[in-house]
This record gives C-alpha cells, sequence and structure tokens, in this order.
C-alpha cells in the first residue's frame, strides 16, 4: 500500500486539504480538503477515527485513509498524531460536532506553545468534506515560533499507480506550494485530493511531498513513519440546535453551562468511528471454561494459555468510543450508554450504529465486550486482553434503549433530534423493531445459557426457582465481565456464587423483550415469566435481612448458602433495573443505604463502594468508592419516577434534585478547571481521574441539565436531618417521654435536657440511615419510566 505526506513549517497560518472527484470553488486564503464522491450514504466521510487528534476515513473497509500531524519546525520530537494520555495537552476536543454537518474542534497544545482549530464540514449528503487547520501561537510563545504542520494520507492494499487502487500525489507545476493527489479505489469515484494555503500564512519552509510503499499491518503507523523520514456559521447552527434538543432547566440557565453541555455532546459524537480489521478470539470451548470446579480461575487461566486463537476474519463496527486518547475502540456495555443522549438527538443515526453492533453477533448471539479490531486497535491493548472468549458477558445495555426507542417511535415521550422516517411513518417504526428483535431475543438467550448459575449442585434457599446468574471469566480481585473491574464479590471465588447485578440484568433484558414483543404484536408471556421468575428470586436469593442489603451469594466453608454484602452499585441495581414497585418491602431500606453519606452519598454523587467497606479505596480502587457518571445519571432518572404523590415520593424527588445538582456541577467543575470530561470522579474532592477526554458514558450527565425538579421537601442529607417517618418509633416515643418527664421533675435541669435533645437529633440522624422501621414506603424504578416526559412525572 502507499502511504504520503505532504508538510510545511509556518509561525502561523491556515492549512486547508480537499480531496474532490469534481471541481469545487475553494477561497484563495483557506487551505482546504474536500472530498466528493458517489456512492451510498452508508459510505459518507468522516472523522471516524477517533484515535487521532484528526483522522478521515469513509465508512468503507480497505479504503482511503487521512490524519493531521505537527510538530515543532525546529524539531522533529514531539510529534502530535494519535491521542495520548501525556501529550502536555491543555484541552482539546470538538467545541461542535454533527455527524451529519461537520463541526469544530480546537487543540491547546501547551508544550508545542500553539493553538489549533480543525473546522471539518460535509456536504448535505455527507459525501463531500472540508478540512481547515488554523494555527496560532499560545500566549508567551516566542515570536519565532515554528510549527511543522503534517498532513498523511495512505490507501489501503494499494497496488502499483496505474492499477484500480492506487494513490499518487504531485506538487503543482506552477503553484508550487499547492499539492495534488489521485486516489483510485474499487468503491469509489476517482477521487482527487487538494492541497493548498492561505495568502495570510507566515511560511518558513514551502510544502514537501514523500510517499512510501509500507506493509498493510504498518499502513496505519503515520507518527511512525513520518518519524523514520525526517465556519462560524456551522458552529452557531450547532449551538443552537444543541439549546432545543437538550434545554437547560434550573439551576443550570447559565450560559457556562452551555458549554459544557455542548462539549460533552460534540465529544461523544466526535468520538464515533469506523472500525476494521480481524479479531482474536479463542473458540477451544474448553471444558475448563465451565468453571465447575473449585479453583476454576486457575484450570481456565492454564486453559487460556494453551488454546489455539483464532484470527477471525475482518469484521467491521461504527461505534462511538469510551475516550479517544485511552480506550479508541468498542466496548459493549459501555455503548448502551452513550446511544440514550444519541437517541435524542439523532434516532436514526443511533439505530445505525445500533445495528453495525448487532451484525457482530454470532450464531449463538454472542457479542465480543471488546471491538479490538486489527493491529491499529490492538496497539492501545495490552497482550493479554487482546483474545476475546465467547463464554464472557458484559452488562447487556444495547437491550437497556428498546423501551426508549420505543417510547420515541410511539410518541409516548417528545423527541426533538434531527428527523427520522422511522418516527413519521408508523409503519417504519414497526418494521424497525421487527428487524431488531430477533436479535435482542438472541443476545438475551445466549446469556441466560451461558451466565446460568447452578442450581442442582449447591444448595439454595427455599422457594427459589431457577433464575440465577454469575458472571464467568471471574478470579480473585476481578470480575471483567460484569463491568465493574474491582468491585468485591466473594473470596475466593466458588463454582456455586450468584451475582445480583446478573440477575438484574436479565430481568431489564426481559423487560425491554416483552415491550418490544408487544409492541409489534409478538407473544410477549415468556419475557414476562421470566420476568417475575428474576423478580422474585432478587427477593429469594439476595436480599440479606440482616444488613438489609441486595447481596451477592456463595458457598461457606460449610457447604451452606451464604450472602456476600458489599454495599455499593451492585447493591441498588435492583432498584436502578426497575424491580421494585411501590410496595415493595424492601424498597425504604435501599433508598437508605443510597442516601447514607456514610455510605453511598457523598458530596459528588454516588460512591461506588460504601465508604464503610473494608475494600473502600484499596488496591486498584477502580469500582471501590469513585464516583462513576453512568450509574449515576440512572439513579437520578430512577429516583424522578418514583413520583411525589405520597411522602415517600417526595422524599425520592427531592434526593433526586440533590443528586441532579451535584453531579453536574461535579462534572462541570473539572471540565472547567482541565478542559476534559473525566472516567470517574473522587467522591472526596470531586477532581475528575483516570482516563481523561472520557466523553463516552460521561456525556451522559447532558441528559440530566434539562430536567424539571418537583418541590424539594427534604434537605441534603450532607445538609441536614433527613427525616422522613410518617410516624415515632418506640424508642423515639420514650425518648421524648423521658424528656417531658423531667421537665415535669426538675425545672433547674432544663438546660441539661438541651444538650441531650441536641445530642438526639444527631444520633437520630445516623440511624435513619441504618434503616428506620416508620417510614412510608417509596414507589420503585421501572426502566420503562426512565424517559418519561417532565409533565408526565409531575403529574405522578
Amino acid at each position: 500500500m502507499t502511504f504520503f505526506t505532504a508538510w510545511w513549517r509556518l509561525t502561523l497560518g491556515i492549512l486547508i486539504v480537499a480531496v474532490t472527484a469534481h471541481a469545487t470553488v475553494q477561497d484563495a486564503s483557506d487551505h482546504s480538503l474536500r472530498t466528493t464522491k458517489s456512492a451510498t450514504t452508508g459510505s459518507a466521510w468522516g472523522p471516524y477515527r477517533p484515535n487521532l487528534y484528526f483522522g478521515v476515513r469513509p465508512q468503507l473497509p480497505e479504503t482511503l485513509l487521512f490524519g493531521l500531524m505537527w510538530a515543532s519546525g525546529d524539531s522533529r520530537d514531539a510529534l502530535r498524531d494519535t491521542c495520548e494520555q501525556d501529550d502536555g495537552m491543555q484541552g482539546y476536543g470538538w467545541t461542535s460536532y454533527d455527524p451529519r454537518a461537520g463541526g469544530s474542534q480546537t487543540i491547546h497544545d501547551a508544550a508545542l506553545r500553539v493553538d489549533l482549530k480543525v473546522d471539518f464540514y460535509k456536504s448535505q449528503d455527507g459525501l463531500s468534506w472540508t478540512a481547515r487547520v488554523t494555527g496560532t501561537p499560545r500566549a508567551g510563545a516566542p515570536a519565532d515560533l515554528k510549527t511543522a504542520v503534517v498532513f498523511h494520507a495512505a490507501m489501503e492494499r494499494a497496488e502499483s499507480p496505474t492499477s484500480e487502487r492506487s494513490l499518487r500525489c504531485v506538487r503543482h507545476l506552477r503553484h508550487r506550494d499547492d499539492i495534488r493527489c489521485m486516489a483510485l479505489l474499487p468503491e469509489l469515484d476517482p477521487v482527487g485530493l487538494y492541497i493548498t494555503r492561505g495568502t495570510d500564512n507566515k511560511v518558513v519552509e514551502g510544502p514537501s511531498v514523500m510517499s512510501l510503499n509500507v506493509t498493510e499491518d504498518q499502513i496505519w503507523q503515520a507518527k511512525d513513519h513520518m518519524v523514520d523520514l525526517m465556519d462560524g456559521h456551522s458552529s452557531a447552527a450547532f449551538s443552537t440546535r444543541v439549546d432545543a434538543v437538550f434545554p437547560r432547566a434550573a439551576p443550570f440557565e447559565d450560559q457556562k453551562y452551555a458549554g459544557l453541555t455542548q462539549s460533552l455532546l460534540a465529544n461523544l459524537l466526535g468520538g464515533m468511528g469506523y472500525f476494521h480489521g480481524d479479531q482474536l478470539i479463542d473458540y477451544s470451548h474448553a471444558p475448563e471454561y465451565e468453571e465447575t470446579d473449585l479453583g476454576f480461575w486457575e484450570k481456565a487461566a492454564d486453559a487460556m494459555a494453551h488454546a489455539p486463537v483464532t484470527i477471525k476474519p475482518n469484521v467491521s463496527l461504527l461505534s462511538f468510543v469510551p475516550s479517544r486518547p485511552f480506550f479508541p475502540r468498542g466496548f459493549l456495555w459501555d455503548e448502551g450508554f452513550h446511544l440514550l443522549p444519541v437517541i435524542e438527538w439523532d434516532l436514526t443515526l443511533a439505530v445505525e450504529v445500533l445495528k453495525s453492533w448487532l451484525s457482530l453477533m454470532d450464531d449463538d448471539g454472542w457479542i465480543a465486550r471488546e471491538q479490538i479490531l486489527g493491529p491499529e486497535a490492538r496497539s492501545k491493548v495490552p497482550i493479554e486482553f487482546q483474545t476475546q472468549y465467547p463464554h464472557h458477558a458484559n452488562p447487556p445495555t444495547l437491550l437497556m434503549l428498546v423501551s426508549v426507542i420505543i417510547s420515541k417511535l410511539a410518541h409516548a415521550t417528545p423527541y426533538n433530534g434531527d428527523s427520522s422516517d422511522s418516527i413519521t411513518s408508523a409503519e417504519k417504526g414497526q418494521a424497525l423493531v421487527k428487524e431488531i428483535f430477533p436479535l435482542l431475543s438472541r443476545h438475551h438467550d445466549w446469556f441466560r445459557r451461558t451466565q446460568a448459575g447452578n442450581f442442582t449442585a449447591y444448595p439454595r434457599p427455599s422457594g427459589a426457582n431457577a433464575e440465577g446468574y454469575r458472571w464467568r471469566g471471574r478470579n480473585p480481585g476481578h470480575c471483567l465481565g460484569s463491568g465493574l473491574d474491582d468491585y468485591p464479590r466473594a473470596e475466593p471465588p466458588h463454582p456455586g456464587e450468584l451475582h445480583v447485578d446478573a440477575l438484574a440484568w436479565v430481568g431489564a433484558s426481559a423487560k425491554a423483550l416483552q415491550q418490544a414483543a408487544e409492541y409489534i404484536g409478538e407473544d410477549s408471556s415468556i419475557c414476562k415469566e421470566q420476568l417475575q421468575a428474576v423478580r422474585q428470586n432478587l427477593d429469594t436469593l439476595h436480599w440479606d435481612p440482616a444488613t438489609e442489603t441486595y447481596c451477592d451469594a456463595t458457598i461457606g466453608h460449610d457447604g451452606k448458602y451464604k450472602h456476600v454484602c458489599h454495599t455499593g452499585y451492585v447493591s441498588l441495581m435492583p432498584l436502578l433495573l426497575g424491580h421494585l414497585d411501590e410496595s415493595h418491602p424492601h424498597l425504604p431500606a435501599v433508598l437508605d443505604t443510597l442516601s447514607n453519606p456514610a455510605k453511598l452519598w457523598s458530596p459528588h454523587g454516588l460512591r461506588s463502594l460504601s465508604a464503610q467497606d473494608d475494600n473502600y479505596g484499596k488496591d486498584e480502587d477502580y469500582w471501590r468508592g469513585a464516583v462513576w457518571m453512568n450509574i449515576n445519571v440512572l439513579a437520578v432518572l430512577g429516583l424522578r419516577n418514583l413520583g411525589n404523590s405520597t411522602a415517600a415520593g417526595a422524599r425520592a424527588q427531592s434526593l433526586a434534585a440533590h443528586l441532579r445538582k451535584r453531579l453536574v456541577d461535579t462534572v462541570y467543575d473539572s471540565w472547567d478547571q482541565t478542559g476534559f470530561a473525566w472516567e470517574q470522579y473522587s467522591d472526596t474532592t470531586g477532581k475528575g481521574q483516570r482516563s481523561r477526554a472520557f466523553t463516552g458514558w460521561t456525556a451522559a450527565v447532558l441528559l440530566l441539565m434539562g430536567l424539571e425538579d418537583a418541590a424539594v421537601t427534604f434537605p441534603d442529607p450532607l445538609e441536614g436531618s433527613t427525616t422522613h417517618s410518617s410516624g415515632w418509633t418506640a424508642p423515639t416515643i420514650g425518648f421524648v417521654g423521658l424528656l417531658v418527664l423531667l421537665v415535669l421533675l426538675r425545672h433547674r435541669i432544663m438546660g441539661l435536657c438541651s444538650r441531650v435533645a441536641i445530642v438526639w437529633r444527631q444520633s437520630r440522624s445516623h440511624r435513619y440511615h441504618q434503616g428506620d422501621e416508620g417510614r412510608a414506603l417509596n414507589e420503585a424504578i421501572d426502566l420503562d419510566d426512565l424517559y418519561e416526559s417532565d409533565s408526565n412525572t409531575a403529574d405522578t
């Protein structure tokens, strides 16, 4: 294949690169790249290489690849190409981006003392595009600062310059600062690439053109090869549309929150990539992978070390990515959260991405939880994690989207996004659900089959049915399949254990499929029966009366069934995934756990693990206390849907309002200080942690800013007493009676009584979080209702 670079050294100015098959009008003051082709919309161009600061390709395999690099004009050190965690950026990302129109990206390179702006615009049909790169020295930069700007293009599977798949680049005969390339490939019309410079540029050295042939597995390594060799109108329209689709309500009307909303959305959308390549899969189905023996993880690890690895033929995926510098690939359970805001913005695009994921499903219903396609993707993944296993699962968040999509198709909730035929046409909406329903059902059945718990070899509580699950791939200290990696589980792992979150996810999937079946007129009875069995077993198998918490279960040394309780996100899953109703006897205790500052309630959101747990903040400290926005968003939406027609409902509304404000402010403050959204946030300081530029599921926070809060009648648990009982407990009555008796007997000790009353109020506030028997029951979350309109919620 052919690899091509063109580079300039500039003190400042504009670079525009254009690819076109037809004549285009270009501003002589710009450097521009424009592409035109005659092909299907599915092959439209875009910045579908999110692991690069700016990389463009069409949605086609084995095709043209474009990218931008830059470096100091005096040195080839610190050449920028791929997004990296330690590049010394003060911030970068899309300030506006719509996959259908394009947008603008700013890059603040503090280390090289230059700010770059990349304007990327697409034609209405998505088949033509123009990119403009503008460079500005940062404050304090020397007057003679030089920046080398490099544009690179590559043709996969290129042959000779005269073949039907080729790339050839030359300088213009008369205008030596202009570059022209011609590309041929069967899937596109002949493509012309033009690079020109603006008249206002201060050029230290004119363009150079280099090309070389590299092997197929090196074509993506533009930076390495280079080292070896040496608008405004669209932004305004984007802002207006963001305000229309994601309006902000109190207390977030301030314009500063508009910047956060646009940044989260633009960088989520700008993180969409088109990936194509082979995949490493272990299809050995070794008997050790059944994990039926004690010490199963050791036997499974040995089998994995000796199993043959299959290189699965090339597949393609259109997906959003969690983080461009650190996780520039598709993740199964992340994608469900990614698509929640995208559904509101562009339902057609969200469905296209959903279908792309479902197309990767094998005949059994398995989808690899990480899509590591090709050598470029594998370069970011440690070798021990590159192979995927068909018995390893992930939370089935794609099914979580079904109820949201159906609510839009049925006009049950508002939709202000890009026009969609599936919404305007009831027939097309039905056809859409009928198309995806069999695939989602197959995925659900695969999960139930491969993650099923053992109900024959180990004791289970009386009254339990056969619905129980455990994540495969467990080892001491980790349960990667659950998505909660180092969240504490039973130690050591046991083949008889059961996981409450796995069961809750199965129930949520069954509920989604039931709703889909009813929408298209199919039989929903099996899904309904599964859902009922799941909800029964959540209480029978996983409720621990001693701690008043939903817990995992294992088999003890005495061979008996026992609970393993680590209060945190796992404990909340029955609530978050819609399995508790308003009359459920365990709901008050679950709400107490959620709102207890000594456990999960922090100044910056719900902790992933209780601060009282012995594992809090220990070892890797990944899911052991930090605040994760995906779970917190579900919590806010769920609490809001508990209604406000009862005292318990009013309490839930208050918790939702307080939590909503804390989450948005936490994300905003860190974004304002660093220029990035983050993977997780400290529960003590609120500062962003781990991977930066994490506008994957963290972007789901933008769904919260437009929510109207109901009347807040209960204070924040961190700011005052959280009493909510409709009656007094016996200890309370007894203590009040004692106070009255003391007053009657000894007026002179009233001062002492006052001090005792203060202590009583403080201790009662603590006991409230441990469990108060006299409180009213709250209503429960139903996943189907997460996206009810504000008016419906207010009327509940």
